[in-house]
């Protein structure tokens, strides 16, 4: 079975672009729009990942080698990263609503107990546009710069909800946390990073590479 690897999609691709220019403290080269644009030109894409040209023909042997349709490709949905993965890999094909609903949630039967996962809606409004014929389908190059940021004003929103509660957090978006921190990033406050870290559960710290790395960094510079 080939598993999808979502770090090799276009948004975490970008997401994982960001983090590093934020935290080695230089200014973020490109945005949005033209960093899908490069890539689609310069690298290899194959079932919505991206490959090196050293690696393609590897993944294409493999993929041939196992007889591998689209129906086989194998994604776990256990939070938000991975059912907007699972949607782009579904989304190669524009579809209603409906058509997505019910395979949507056959995937999504084994969320995170801390996921606070969002409604189908709000994924495909967040992160997707709608045609003529009400069906879903990823942005192209030149717009989903626009709906990158539409996505992390509401992402924000959301952190500010969990900034303004009080106690641990036990229920919680954490694309929203992820896009809380770089924001507290940008701004140097560090200081507020740790107190929102020691509100999570010490799992997801642990467990996810980029709040991690905000933590860990954030914590060294306010002792």
């Amino acid at each position: 079975m080939i598993e999808i690897i979502a770090e090799r999609q276009a948004f975490l691709l970008f997401d994982r672009m960001v983090a590093y220019h934020i935290m080695q403290g230089i200014p973020i080269p490109i945005d949005a729009a033209d960093f899908y644009k490069n890539l689609d030109e310069k690298f290899p894409k194959r079932d919505g990942m991206y490959f090196l040209q050293d690696q393609i023909n590897e993944y294409d042997q493999a993929r041939l080698k196992m007889d591998v349709d689209r129906m086989q490709m194998e994604m776990f949905v256990s939070d938000e990263k991975s059912a907007i993965a699972w949607l782009y890999k579904e989304l190669e094909a524009p579809q209603t609503y409906s058509d997505i609903q019910p395979k949507f949630m056959k995937e999504a039967r084994s969320i995170e107990k801390h996921e606070l996962l969002p409604e189908l809606a709000v994924l495909l409004e967040d992160n997707f546009l709608k045609d003529e014929e009400g069906r879903w389908y990823i942005p192209d190059t030149k717009k989903i710069g626009d709906v990158m940021k539409l996505r992390e004003k509401r992402l924000l929103k959301e952190f500010d909800e969990y900034l303004n509660s009080k106690g641990k957090l036990k229920k919680f978006r954490t694309e929203a946390v992820r896009a809380g921190f770089a924001k507290l990033w940008k701004e140097k406050n560090y200081t507020l990073i740790v107190k929102i870290a020691d509100r999570l559960p010490d799992k997801v710290i642990q467990e996810d590479d980029k709040l991690l790395m905000y933590y860990d960094i954030s914590s060294s510079r306010v002792e």
